[in-house]
């Protein structure tokens, strides 16, 4: 018998990542748990800048007109969702990095770039700037939201519930009294996340790497 997948991401990486797991005939439920909403800007003056930063998608579909301003710059891009909507903004030049921002970081600081943009949301995770000026500018906030009803009959059925950061986690902690963990299997995407969930839990797996697919196999397995 397959265990019921919930994902609990907001949009619309909820219906992203619940389109993926079609391919695993998974019993997929799509529940966000959290609401992306853009947050009003001043553009910063681009000339001290040599690169923009994105390590979510939610900045470049939130940011705006207003991101033309940088499009001559280089930008570079965490994930390959984010490096298309990069492009679509109308960066021409765009970096990749496949798996986590440190690995992207560290690429851009054998580059030699000095000083990065970087349009984020309120809750970022930090990372070491490998000796970069990363600046901030936030231009988007995901915000908790109580869950619908059919949350608790949900919870009932032994889900897997794939986790996508610690805020994320922590939530989810804060939803689910302790008495109720031991039934429902988390994977999550980081060790960080796995310790923001906390205690209590039936399993919880971490995904191989910090990437929605990896998350993805690591849930298809659990429920399985």
């Amino acid at each position: 018998m397959i265990r019921p997948l919930l994902i609990i991401r907001p949009e619309p990486g909820n219906s992203s990542t619940a389109a993926r797991a079609k391919a695993f005939e998974l019993d997929t439920r799509s529940m966000p748990l959290f609401a992306v909403r853009p947050i009003a800007w001043v553009p910063p003056d681009p000339d001290p800048y040599v690169g923009v930063l994105f390590t979510s998608s939610n900045a470049v579909r939130t940011a705006g007109p207003e991101l033309a301003s940088y499009a001559h710059l280089p930008a570079f891009a965490v994930g390959g969702t984010t490096a298309r909507l990069a492009r679509d903004a109308g960066f021409t030049s765009v970096v990749e990095g496949e798996s986590d921002v440190a690995r992207l970081i560290g690429k851009i600081a054998t580059l030699g770039l000095h000083r990065l943009l970087h349009f984020c949301g309120t809750d970022v995770r930090t990372f070491d700037p490998f000796g970069i000026v990363i600046d901030r500018c936030i231009v988007y906030a995901s915000d908790a939201i109580d869950p619908p009803e059919e949350f608790g009959t949900l919870l009932a059925e032994n889900p897997v519930i794939m986790v996508h950061s610690p805020r994320a986690a922590a939530h989810l902690a804060e939803l689910v009294e302790p008495a109720a963990r031991s039934h429902i299997a988390l994977a999550v995407i980081s060790k960080n996340a796995a310790e923001a969930a906390g205690q209590g839990w039936e399993k919880v797996a971490i995904a191989s790497e910090p990437r929605d697919e990896a998350l993805l196999e690591e849930a298809a397995r659990l429920c399985r």
